[in-house]
């Protein structure tokens, strides 16, 4: 009877993980159905994952927090709270540049929401993004990231923008983690974005 119940419980575990497969995230990204990615994160139990799944919720949480926050402010701060906790406690886990690339993007969240320090959050975010490029210019997250600074400031260039893109578009093709395709399509539509923007 023990042993049924065992057996039960790893078909019910393995049937909810098939519902958040990678495959499952990015048909959702693709189609626009973030919920899927909502419910994947509010999900997840962190302490109970090894160090290679939190590395890819990690990713999840940060494209996650990004679309969240032009959906409801609200909503956003607690995500991207949650984003910047579980950051912190890989600090030590991730590649330091990646970590920096995270962090950028983090107070680039915080610029949105908090206008009260928006110089602040500018000044962290640039620190992050610059240091991020510094100690590795061959990661595609961090030149992705740089891209997007590049892109939406009003102070960057898109001619830059599209010049990271581009890098970051071959890095992903030559390796691309399966959580990571969702990051090779967006840099993907940031490319056809700033060759439109270019034209103008």
């Amino acid at each position: 009877m023990r042993l049924i119940q065992v057996l039960i419980l790893l078909m019910v575990s393995g049937l909810c993980s098939a519902q958040h497969s990678n495959h499952q995230l990015y048909q959702a990204y693709l189609n626009r159905d973030m919920s899927v990615w909502e419910e994947y994160i509010v999900e997840a139990k962190w302490d109970s994952l090894s160090i290679d799944m939190q590395k890819q919720l990690l990713n999840y949480e940060y494209g996650f927090s990004a679309y969240i926050l032009g959906e409801n402010a609200d909503k956003a701060r607690e995500f991207i709270a949650r984003f910047e906790n579980h950051l912190e406690d890989l600090k030590d886990a991730l590649p330091i540049a990646r970590y920096h690339a995270y962090m950028a993007s983090v107070h680039t969240y915080k610029l949105r929401l908090d206008k009260a320090h928006m110089i602040a959050n500018a000044k962290l975010l640039y620190a992050h993004v610059n240091r991020a490029l510094e100690l590795d210019d061959q990661d595609a997250l961090v030149l992705s990231m740089k891209g997007n600074v590049e892109f939406y400031s009003p102070f960057g260039s898109k001619k830059k923008a599209l010049e990271y893109f581009q890098k970051a578009d071959s890095i992903y093709g030559n390796h691309c983690e399966e959580y990571e395709q969702w990051n090779h399509r967006a840099v993907e539509m940031n490319i056809e974005m700033c060759k439109e923007k270019l034209k103008k």
